[in-house]
């Protein structure tokens, strides 16, 4: 355990007369010191296992045999004494808070702040029963951790299965481990909203204390901008001594940290080719894993189109009219698992903007196009009713014209091309009943939709087509095949002028940044300026199924 006066005495000389300001980023600071530096946090206002000193002497040593600097802690204070940007990860390492707070609230908002700012957070065993907190803040950090404990049957032995070995926390771990533990019951089954990375066998446990057959007991998920991993495992002294349980903490804090490095890919730039079987008329293609900028905490400062001698050539960040500088930049996110390890750009009321006025103006006008985007959503946040654009290029104001991906509050998908021509049924809604009065009308602005709302936090190809022509032609949306959700026809307008394009909300949306935002991720965006015919849409979609692993 570092004694306090002593570390406070050495990260002094080690900043300097240097200032850091709450919420700098995280990861570059360590990165520009090349140390990774840990919290080990053990405040608690509960239960006291025999395996606390166990535990933290677990990330100590880990700290000794790989070089980071470990600032263990039992008091709670330290959470607005320390300057909390200057960790990379801090774990709460099997503190219990089940007869009271274990934070006062200013202590509560540092972490709070701490995440949202990028930062990672680990919760082992008992950190998943901070019960007492009170307030918005107990909400947002079971949330953090996924969910809550609530009860366990007696210590034993019991089977876990491994399902995901992809992960720094797990790779070295057979697919079956046998552990002695406390394999507690959660008040809700987090899988919905997490990565699994291991589950326990309620067959091979003695109790009543089960979750009905799927028991989910150690995953990983990105939280409110930082990120966040979590295992049941920890109660007995013996397991923070088993090298199976060791490597497993170890791993986590390496992801956490953001350290884990995916497989190869090329860096910002443009690619020497592209993956597609179709790249006839092929106008953009953002992939997550090549030509990404990124600044502080993983956040996104460029995103480059892959298509090269093109002017929509690079996405850039968009932080005007944000209260907080950075704000409206979204987030890397790494070799997710779940998509065969390419990487996503995560969205929550950020934008990314190509600053070419009209690059993608014909797209409306008679040439017709074919997207496609690979992605997930979250709950959305509402800010304008059903409006929650994940990328578009209308122009607002009359004549409205434009294309756009849209989710409902509810995460229908809706798309659709405005074509310039001046409605003249004002307070129209349409016939689906979930338009917006005063702006909608069936015949000059058409959308499609979904009749079910996706999944959150599963990965789907949305894709969206428009015929050419100059009169009539029909717009189709797509899910995961070829074969159409929805059709409208829309009309033509060859004189339409939109907008710039963006990613994560419609264009004209950023002169009031979140209101028309969406929440969730986009591994990938494809558009053509042609519509691609049945054969080549059938093409694409299978390759992007088989690239990210699309169930």
């Amino acid at each position: 355990m570092i004694d306090m006066s002593r570390y406070l005495r050495n990260i002094l000389k080690l900043i300097g007369t240097a200032v850091f300001v709450y919420g700098a980023n995280v990861a570059a600071y360590a990165d520009s010191v090349e140390l990774l530096r840990v919290l080990n946090f053990q405040a608690d206002n509960g239960f006291a296992h025999e395996s606390k000193s166990d535990a933290l002497a677990l990330v100590d040593r880990l700290g000794e045999q790989n070089g980071w600097e470990v600032v263990t802690t039992i008091e709670s204070s330290s959470l607005t004494a320390l300057d909390l940007s200057t960790f990379a990860v801090i774990v709460f390492n099997n503190n219990c808070g089940n007869k009271g707070a274990v934070l006062k609230p200013t202590e509560q908002q540092a972490l709070k702040s701490y995440v949202q700012s990028g930062g990672g957070f680990i919760g082992v065993h008992c950190a998943g029963a901070l019960w007492k907190e009170g307030g918005e803040f107990q909400s947002w950090y079971e949330g953090l951790i996924g969910t809550t404990l609530v009860d366990h049957p007696k210590v034993q032995k019991a089977r876990l299965v491994v399902e995901d070995r992809s992960h720094p926390a797990t790779s070295h771990l057979p697919k079956e481990w046998f552990v002695v533990d406390e394999f507690h019951r959660f008040g809700s089954n987090p899988r919905e909203k997490v990565n699994v990375l291991i589950s326990v066998d309620e067959n091979s446990y003695k109790g009543k204390q089960k979750m009905g057959g799927d028991h989910p007991f150690v995953w990983y998920h990105q939280y409110d901008g930082g990120r966040s991993f979590f295992t049941s495992l920890g109660h007995t002294k013996e397991i923070y001594r088993n090298p199976d349980f060791e490597r497993l903490v170890e791993g986590a804090i390496i992801w956490t940290a953001g350290r884990h490095t995916p497989k190869p890919t090329q860096e910002a730039g443009r690619a020497t080719q592209i993956d597609l079987p179709v790249t006839d008329g092929l106008l953009l293609d953002l992939n997550a894993n090549k030509g990404v900028e990124v600044e502080g905490r993983n956040r996104v400062k460029a995103w480059h189109n892959q298509v090269e001698g093109n002017a929509a050539d690079v996405f850039v960040k968009r932080d005007e009219g944000r209260k907080v500088k950075g704000s409206g930049r979204p987030t890397l996110k790494k070799n997710v698992v779940a998509i065969g390890g390419n990487n996503t750009l995560i969205f929550e009321e950020q934008e990314l903007i190509n600053m070419d006025e009209d690059a993608f103006d014909h797209l409306v006008t008679g040439s017709g196009y074919t997207w496609f985007s690979v992605m997930s959503v979250y709950k959305q946040r509402v800010g304008k009713k059903d409006v929650n654009s994940f990328f578009g290029n209308l122009r607002n104001g009359n004549p409205y014209d434009g294309l756009w991906g849209n989710v409902m509050d509810d995460n229908v998908v809706w798309i659709g091309t405005r074509n310039g021509f001046p409605s003249k049924r004002k307070g129209k809604k349409n016939s689906n009943g979930r338009g917006t009065p005063g702006l909608w009308d069936d015949e000059l602005n058409p959308c499609v939709q979904t009749q079910e709302p996706l999944t959150e936090n599963r990965y789907y190809i949305i894709m969206g087509r428009m015929g050419a022509g100059v009169e009539v032609v029909d717009l189709e949306l797509f899910i995961n095949s070829a074969t159409a959700v929805d059709s409208k026809p829309v009309p033509v307008n060859p004189k339409a002028n939109p907008s710039m394009m963006a990613v994560g909300q419609e264009r004209d949306a950023t002169n009031h940044p979140g209101k028309e935002s969406f929440h969730g991720e986009i591994a990938r965006l494809l558009i053509y300026d042609r519509a691609l015919n049945d054969e080549e849409l059938n093409q694409v979609i299978t390759s992007l199924i088989e690239r990210y692993n699309i169930r």
